[in-house]
């Protein structure tokens, strides 16, 4: 139907449709379509034609000549919101629409029935009652001798459009109403933002806040009729004033002297929105004092805790918008300017900490000495500030006693703070266990019990070392002055870096122990290491050999049994006893090590001489037979183990006295030596001494390099005074001439600070 209704001309109308039983929406209207064949594409069958049809979105109608609906596509039945045809079938179409759409369908109905074809735009609900629009065409259908049998009408959904065109319409609307209401705030804008520029242009280098409030009020008072204002600033519940305009009446001046508290409705209401308030009539009137009716408050804020508030009045009832809009645009313009003249403030006393940082950094330098790092500090910042004094207290047995202080400070003070002052003076105590710094204007010498101090008007005091502190930075001014934000913030900053220079002293200190420890523990690494390959060659070869004479002999003694030869039993029983005995002295020497690796350090004061006398006696004791001759250094304190350093001279002196056995007396020769590090102690003797090219294996475990039956031993013994001393810090060492003597000496590392 839709083909026929638009391919007119193409398929010779009067032939192209016909109406037949075989599409139908109606039960007695069918329509034949005539397939259409063109040169180059198949034909389509009326099939193809109907499927076209029924897909197409738009409501496609067969009308009989009086406007009955005989029959209807699937699109147009879902866009009309049908879903039984017989429902609307053979209906009159007109009596679907009402109003001017209707005489509208007439027309066009009464076009096509005279075989024109026409279109039009109405309104009319769905079968369903959606409202909707559409665009209609109502167009003729022809029979074959020429004359209309039937009516088409194609209806297309425009709801979207019109719609659409309706907001349009509306938004046009709306912006004209905006325009005229904008071109009135406009007016009052302009003058706003020529109030603004005013104010702008007349404090634009001025960081006083006085001079800002004057500014300000002056342009208010210009802008709005007189208006009188005045700038507070916030301390705790009360906004105390700073500056009022020049023509605030000296009335109003004395009864805000008071200040004005937060608590005032028009204030709480301005802190609470955090934009300017306002109040006229009563309700002003009720909150001014005697003279305003209209007033406003715009507060200024730091972060989100208000800093000051910029108050106005006027002695009419009310406030005009433009009025508003001017206070607004000013107490903006002085938000701006108490900003900026802060922010010049903090970078002013941020300039002049950085340059006292810097100051004390260079005079530091890379000092590790603490009182050192605080006479740099005191002298710093007397040179940075005017007329002050500095002193630095360390907490000793409940009082802080002064251990650096100012040239310029009375000898009278001096004796006093050296004396100290008790733990207890309240700002004192307070600045040591806060951790902040504590500053005092108005402060007077028996507020901190230090009663000669009394030259002394503000103080400020420094924690700078512990938590809570132990050491406090103090610094004095004359009577009658209090500290400049500037002067605080230099104070702070000196005594900021004087407690990260005391802290990277603490850590420099800390790494250098940790160093020394690292390089102790390393050493005695080395040594265990060294230690446990010695043990693992005496496990595969040294406690094997014995093993190996027992097995073997005891196997030999229990042949000489079976041939019943006592004598050789008795032989073999001997190296089995021998090997056995050999075999206990290898494990006791390396349990003797063990030990001496295992036991606990505890360094102190240990005179030497005893511990040298004590191993003379032990050696006597082992040789009995053999006559000594000592020689024994002058008395001589050293640090260490007392009980580890007796197994070392015991052990050193007992193997000189071995190995110097085959003398008719063994001269034992023990001196000390001292330096600024370490005390270096030796033991030489007259025995059959060693090559020396094998020194460095003598300190290892079970190294030997005489026979066992030259002389007897194990080899632990100067194994076990190599880890003794690598655990005291020090080092050993051997020196020999084959058949003259040998020395054997160790170190001692002197203690820090001692």
């Amino acid at each position: 139907m839709a083909v026929a209704g638009t391919t007119q001309a193409a398929l010779n109308p009067p032939t192209t449709l016909k109406a037949r039983p075989t599409w139908q929406r109606g039960q007695d209207v069918r329509l034949n379509i005539v397939p259409m064949t063109l040169p180059s594409d198949p034909p389509l069958t009326s099939a193809d034609l109907l499927a076209i049809v029924d897909s197409s979105s738009d409501c496609i109608q067969v009308l009989d000549l009086e406007a009955h609906l005989m029959a209807m596509n699937a699109g147009g039945m879902e866009v009309m919101e049908i879903t039984d045809f017989s429902a609307c079938q053979d209906a009159l179409w007109p009596t679907f629409w009402d109003g001017e759409a209707r005489a509208q369908l007439e027309r066009a109905l009464d076009e096509a029935r005279a075989g024109r074809s026409s279109t039009f735009e109405g309104a009319t609900p769905t079968f369903a009652g959606t409202p909707k629009w559409w665009d209609v065409r109502v167009s003729p259908l022809w029979a074959p001798d020429g004359t209309v049998t039937r009516l088409l009408a194609i209806s297309r959904d425009i709801t979207a459009r019109k719609v659409a065109e309706q907001q349009v319409q509306e938004a046009q609307q709306a912006l004209q109403d905006r325009a005229q209401i904008l071109e009135v705030r406009v007016g009052q804008q302009e003058r706003a933002l020529d109030a603004f520029v005013r104010f702008t242009t007349q404090v634009a280098s001025s960081t006083d806040l006085t001079e800002l409030a004057t500014a300000a009020g002056d342009i208010i008072q210009d802008a709005v009729d007189g208006a009188t204002s005045g700038l507070y600033l916030i301390q705790g519940q009360t906004a105390v004033p700073l500056a009022f305009s020049r023509n605030t009446p000296p009335a109003v001046i004395a009864a805000r002297q008071g200040g004005v508290l937060l608590s005032m409705p028009l204030v709480a209401e301005a802190l609470t929105e955090g934009t300017t308030a306002f109040a006229e009539g009563d309700d002003g009137r009720a909150q001014s004092v005697g003279y305003a009716s209209a007033l406003s408050v715009t507060p200024y804020f730091r972060g989100d805790r208000p800093y000051a508030l910029f108050a106005t009045g006027t002695g009419r009832p009310t406030w005009t918008t433009q009025e508003q809009a001017v206070i607004d645009s000013v107490g903006h313009g002085l938000g701006l300017a108490l900003d900026r003249a802060a922010q010049t403030q903090q970078l002013q006393e941020r300039t002049a900490s950085l340059d006292a940082v810097v100051a004390f950094t260079e005079a530091a330098g890379i000092e590790v000495d603490g009182l050192e790092l605080a006479r740099q500090a005191e002298q710093v910042l007397r040179a940075t500030l005017d007329q002050v004094s500095v002193a630095v207290y360390d907490l000793e047995d409940g009082l802080w006693k002064a251990q650096v202080w100012s040239d310029d400070i009375p000898a009278e003070v001096v004796a006093a703070i050296r004396l100290g002052i008790p733990q207890e003076a309240p700002n004192f105590a307070e600045a040591a266990h806060s951790g902040v710094g504590v500053f005092v204007d108005g402060w007077t010498a028996e507020d901190d019990l230090a009663p000669t101090a009394s030259d002394y008007g503000a103080v400020a005091i420094i924690p700078v070392r512990g938590q809570p502190a132990s050491q406090l930075f103090t610094v004095g001014t004359a009577v009658g002055r209090a500290w400049t934000p500037q002067e605080r913030a230099i104070i702070r900053a000196v005594g900021g870096a004087l407690t990260l220079a005391l802290k990277r002293t603490e850590l420099t200190r800390q790494v250098l122990v940790q160093r020394d420890d690292l390089a102790v523990r390393t050493e005695e690494l080395m040594a265990a290491n060294a230690e446990l390959e010695a043990f693992t060659y005496s496990a595969s070869h040294d406690l094997r050999t014995p093993i190996r004479h027992v097995m073997g002999f005891a196997d030999l003694a229990l042949a000489a049994q079976a041939k019943n030869d006592p004598e050789k039993v008795k032989r073999h029983l001997g190296v089995v006893k021998d090997g056995a005995a050999r075999m206990e002295q290898l494990i006791d020497g390396m349990l003797m090590l063990s030990r001496a690796g295992r036991q606990d350090f505890k360094p102190r004061w240990v005179m030497l001489n005893v511990v040298i006398t004590q191993a003379l006696q032990d050696v006597q004791l082992e040789f009995p037979a053999q006559p000594i001759d000592a020689q024994q250094p002058p008395p001589v304190q050293v640090w260490g183990d007392p009980t580890l350093l007796q197994q070392v001279m015991t052990n050193l002196m007992s193997n000189a006295v071995k190995y110097s056995s085959t003398r008719e007396t063994s001269h034992i020769d023990v001196q000390v030596q001292e330096s600024d590090t370490e005390w270096r102690i030796t033991v030489r003797d007259n025995g059959v001494g060693f090559d020396p090219r094998y020194a460095g294996k003598l300190f290892g475990v079970f190294q030997r390099l005489h026979t066992q039956t030259a002389f007897p031993g194990v080899g632990v013994g100067l194994a076990t005074v190599r880890r003794i001393v690598l655990k005291h810090g020090g080092r050993v060492f051997a020196d020999s001439v084959e058949g003259v003597g040998a020395t054997f000496g160790f170190t001692l590392a002197k203690p820090e600070g001692r």
